[in-house]
């Protein structure tokens, strides 16, 4: 299967990690109820590394799927979604998704059975790899036509996954184009659409509490750190849904400069930006440039041949409200810099791009 960049499948990045999804029109995804929730707005990243907001519109949590909704088009091939032919075993499968943070991959396999009774429901099971970051991504036949949706995989076996089959995607993709509702859980007994948290079903009469519907209507509140963090990069003009990549942990570009922040222990918060790698001239000067007091409180680090701009945040000045202002004024100094430095060193020392390196933005401000 050539070609995969051209497919419309996207990383998903939350606060709770990240995951896949496939367009199945132009402004509309589906992924994993497990891979949004509790979210009701995620960050979708397109091949160029930028990340647009998407909104979630609609999840089955039982069924372990979701509907996600984008403002504008996006401008890559939908699948179609594979509902009129069965599935037979040994069926070659195709999936697509992100494993592990990587970059968009496909790995191979076929299909093992294709009603398979799992934890009270039926499953399309695949010895095709699935990881962490797989889950929300189209499985896909010979014809690229979706014949599922990669869901989990038995941790304690080897190559035994499971998809939720294509007739139940389906059918959850038309029950959403008839919603009204701006969001809404598919009632887990009758699927019928709960769009405010409730005891009982007003369909069937089931009990939900067992659903925990507050989680997904009124979300839980944030760790002091994720308010920290999060409100520091609003100030700084950085939309922190978009900067989300897992617990506690961000991720985005300043300019060209990509952007890492996490807690390294439980004292520290760390900022970081692989800024450049040394080029084979101009080391003398490069090292005295880099080693100079006059970039405090910034400090550079050279790392297996990347050079790193680092800022240090301690946490008991996280948890001080009366610290927070000029925080997060210097981490909006440090984005700044960053963006900066990384063309400074291209230019001035004869540096490379690190392989993180925005290289769209860079060209751009190099005009």
């Amino acid at each position: 299967m050539n070609d995969i960049e051209s497919l419309g499948v996207f990383q998903i990045f939350t606060g709770g990690g990240t995951g896949s999804a496939f367009l199945v029109d132009s402004r509309h995804l589906v992924s994993n109820c497990h891979v949004v929730s509790p979210y009701r707005e995620v960050g979708v990243e397109m091949r160029d590394k930028r990340r647009v907001v998407g909104r979630v519109r609609r999840i089955h949590p039982k069924r372990d799927l979701a509907v996600i909704e984008l403002d504008g088009a996006l401008d890559h091939a939908v699948m179609p979604i594979e509902t009129s032919e069965p599935l037979t075993a040994k069926q070659p499968v195709h999936i697509l998704g992100f494993p592990v943070g990587l970059p968009l991959s496909l790995t191979e396999g076929v299909i093992s059975h294709p009603r398979q009774l799992f934890d009270g429901q039926h499953y399309l099971q695949t010895d095709a790899a699935i990881n962490p970051g797989n889950s929300g991504g189209p499985i896909l036949d010979d014809s690229r036509r979706i014949v599922g949706v990669t869901t989990c995989k038995y941790r304690s076996a080897d190559n035994v996954g499971f998809g939720i089959p294509a007739a139940d995607v389906q059918r959850f993709v038309d029950d959403f184009r008839r919603q009204d509702a701006t969001f809404g859980v598919e009632c887990p007994a009758c699927e019928a659409l709960i769009t405010h948290a409730v005891r009982y079903c007003s369909g069937c009469g089931s009990d939900l509490e067992g659903l925990e519907l507050d989680s997904y209507f009124a979300p839980p509140e944030s760790h002091p750190v994720v308010t920290f963090v999060e409100g520091a990069l609003t100030k700084a003009n950085v939309d922190p849904v978009l900067a989300r990549h897992g617990h506690q942990n961000w991720s985005f570009y300043s300019g060209s400069a990509p952007i890492q922040v996490w807690c390294c222990c439980s004292e520290h918060l760390c900022f970081s930006s692989a800024l450049a790698q040394p080029g084979k001239k101009q080391l003398g000067d490069l090292f005295r440039y880099l080693l100079s007091g006059e970039h405090a409180p910034f400090s550079f680090e050279l790392s297996d041949n990347i050079i790193r701009l680092n800022l240090t945040v301690h946490m008991s000045d996280v948890f001080s409200p009366a610290e927070h202002d000029d925080l997060s004024i210097g981490i909006a100094r440090f984005l700044e810099a960053a963006d900066r430095y990384d063309n400074h060193l291209i230019e001035t020392y004869g540096c490379e791009p690190s392989p993180e390196t925005q290289l769209t933005f860079l060209k751009e401000q190099a005009r």
